[in-house]
């Protein structure tokens, strides 16, 4: 009889305090408070936990539309091609899968030369087997030869600014006229402004006449020179000219 009064008196002590511990919630406090303040045993030895870090968008240039196709972009079965030697386009199409089996890819590839055309469906493009150090030779000239004609427009674009008085002297106006026909050779445009100084001598008309006159020769000497706009102003006053050089080339 002890024991059964024994037995009913532990599981009454297991309702009232273990039961109600396993059963209770535990709040976000307490876990904050249990969880572990130290590292992980991982990061003790100098390994990194994990972290999220925002992702960079690479800057990346949009690919380049190849307007000829190259190689295996080549999708006809038949195609012409062009003698090296002589530059014709052959008689008979060939095979596109015989030339490319024969074709050294390290140092050649196989060139469209034609566009496709999507309305002939019997169409045959002419190819050609092209060097690729040559291309690349051929395409550096290319666009040296179009930096060069861009920095040669700019500079025929830019405009050069000359002021003179009307009394100035003759021998000074050559002196500066030289100047002009330079920038003249060189395909420049040049503006002259002409005015006279508040406190300074006024020049006479037959000197207004005879500055004009060393003007007008400055720019018939260059060949292809002009003048763009003429006289604007009155001669003593404040006037202006615009003048535009000839290309070097020409």
């Amino acid at each position: 009889m002890a024991s059964k009064h024994t037995s009913g008196a532990a599981q009454a002590l297991y309702r009232v305090f273990v039961v109600p511990a396993y059963t209770r919630p535990v709040s976000t406090r307490q876990l904050t408070q249990l969880s572990p303040k130290s590292p992980s045993p991982r990061c003790r030895h100098g390994l990194r936990s994990f972290s999220t870090t925002t992702l960079r968008s690479a800057k990346s240039r949009p690919p380049e539309e190849r307007v000829h196709k190259q190689d295996d972009e080549i999708k006809a079965r038949m195609l012409y091609l062009v003698d090296p030697e002589t530059n014709k386009r052959e008689e008979e199409p060939r095979s596109r899968w015989e030339v490319m089996s024969t074709l050294d890819r390290k140092t050649h590839r196989l060139f469209q030369l034609s566009p496709d055309d999507p309305k002939d469906p019997y169409f045959v493009p002419v190819c050609k087997i092209q060097s690729k150090k040559d291309a690349y030779a051929q395409e550096k000239q290319r666009k040296q030869a179009q930096k060069d004609n861009k920095a040669k427009s700019a500079k025929m674009n830019s405009v050069k600014t000359l002021e003179l008085n009307w009394a100035i002297d003759l021998n000074d106006l050559d002196h500066r006229l030289e100047k002009v026909a330079e920038f003249l050779a060189e395909g420049r445009r040049v503006e002259i402004v002409l005015a006279s100084k508040k406190r300074g001598r006024k020049a006479s008309s037959q000197e207004c006449e005879a500055v004009l006159k060393k003007i007008k020769d400055c720019v018939g000497s260059v060949p292809n020179a002009q003048e763009l706009k003429g006289l604007e102003g009155s001669p003593g006053g404040f006037a202006s000219l615009v003048l535009q050089g000839g290309s070097p080339s020409s």
